[in-house]
């Protein structure tokens, strides 16, 4: 029948398959498994516990990040021009130490700079003797300036100067030998006999009352010798004639006294007058003379670059001599030798409370990418406790300076910015990852 005959044929088949598959097991029971398969879960194991004991003893830094900008105490002090032209000179080279006011460089300038630097230093000197009161002897430092050289090389300065040797030159006459002072020491003279002439008139003034007083006497003795008729009427007048005589001399000597002591004041007078003539031409000459210095002090500003302290200079660039150049072109720095650099941090508000004194600070200047300079290291001195619309101000020392961690020096520039990352903590990374855990779970 169909159905006996359809199991019928079937029968080899399933027995056929179970001896496949019977072989396939026994051939998979008997094969080796390979390394990985037989140790890969030991092996994750001790991988999962070798990360985990790494994570332990590596420490990870908590970091606060504020912004911040440099900034110095005494700082290097920028020397630019301050005129469009050429750079005429340079007098000084890289490192050399300078001293306040020294002459670094010369611009562009119709005048010669060793002509103005020589008139300066002689008008110093004459102020300095003015002021000392010692103002005749200022004559000796104005022959050079007849000088024809000096007077052609003065460039901006000509008309200036020419103004100030006019002012001299008048005041000249009240300086010694000068007519006003030969005038005055006549005056002086002329006072002094009158002086002398008063003394004498005194003199004669005082034997004059002696001898009146002495014909008073005679003349009261003849009075009481005429009243006993000793002497004759012709000898007492006589004697009475003499003392008259004598008492209208007296008023005369006054008037001669008085006449003396007008003569006195008028001299006094004339001598006050040209005194107080020399003291205008005195204080006009110093006026003029103070206007030369300032005019001078200005072309010095715009066309001498001068060190502003003492220190040593650097070159900001490659200069060289007759290079054009435009004003406020920075040129040098000059160094003082005791700078020292700071940072002005504002810390924000978050994560403040981590923020203490004497932490590190890891400082990445925006002008020098840390990847190829380096960060510098600094630490927290000072930290305000008054907040303020950016957060709270701190000042941060670099006790090694502006040398990075590469041991690479940054050039100082005022306002430089940067970014301060604050270590507040060294975490282990295994509390990372834990903490980090907590807090996914907890939201």
């Amino acid at each position: 029948m169909p159905t006996t005959t359809f199991q019928h044929n079937n029968t080899p088949n399933l027995s056929q398959g179970f001896n496949q598959r019977s072989s396939l097991v026994k051939e998979l029971i008997s094969s080796k498994p390979s390394f990985v398969i037989r140790w890969g879960i030991v092996i994750f194991f001790f991988i999962i516990v070798l990360l985990g004991v790494l994570c332990w003893f590596i420490q990870y830094p908590d970091i606060v990040v504020a912004k911040a900008k440099l900034s110095s105490v005494n700082a290097p002090k920028q020397v630019i021009t301050r005129s469009d032209g050429k750079l005429t000179k340079i007098l000084i080279t890289e490192n050399q130490e300078v001293k306040t006011g020294q002459v670094l460089a010369y611009m562009e300038s119709l005048a010669n700079p060793e002509a103005v630097m020589f008139i300066s230093n002689q008008i110093d000197s004459i102020g300095i003797l003015i002021n000392q009161n010692r103002t005749n002897e200022i004559v000796k430092y104005f022959p050079t300036y007849n000088n024809e050289n000096t007077l052609k090389n003065l460039g901006e300065l000509q008309q200036q100067y020419q103004t100030f040797i006019q002012s001299f030159i008048t005041f000249k006459d009240f300086l010694n030998n000068g007519f006003y002072l030969r005038k005055k020491t006549m005056l002086q003279t002329d006072f002094d006999n009158i002086i002398k002439l008063h003394q004498i008139l005194a003199t004669q003034k005082t034997l004059f009352e002696q001898d009146l007083s002495l014909t008073n006497e005679n003349y009261n003795a003849n009075e009481s010798l005429i009243k006993d008729k000793v002497i004759s009427q012709v000898d007492f007048r006589n004697e009475k004639s003499k003392l008259i005589s004598k008492q209208l001399s007296l008023p005369q000597i006054n008037a001669s006294i008085v006449s003396n002591e007008s003569q006195q004041n008028e001299k006094r007078k004339e001598i006050a007058d040209l005194e107080n003539q020399i003291l205008i031409q005195k204080n006009t000459f110093n006026q003029t003379l103070l206007t030369m210095q300032s005019q001078i002090q200005a072309w010095q500003y715009k066309y001498l670059l001068k060190a502003p302290v003492a220190g040593t200079v650097t070159f900001t660039g490659f200069f060289q001599e007759s290079q054009e150049m435009k004003t406020g072109t920075s040129l040098f720095y000059v160094q003082p030798p005791n700078t020292t650099y700071f940072i002005e941090m504002q810390i924000p508000q978050y994560n403040f409370g981590k923020v203490k004194i004497s932490q590190e600070v890891l400082l990445k200047f925006q002008a020098y990418p840390y990847e190829q300079y380096g960060s510098v290291i600094g630490k927290i001195e000072y930290i305000n406790s008054t907040p303020s619309d950016s957060g709270y101000l701190a000042k941060v020392s670099m006790p090694y300076g502006l040398v990075t961690n590469y041991k690479k020096p940054l050039q100082f520039k005022n306002g430089l910015t940067t970014q301060a990352e604050i270590i507040t903590e060294n975490m282990r990374l295994l509390e990372r990852f834990y903490n980090n855990l907590t807090k996914q779970i907890k939201r």
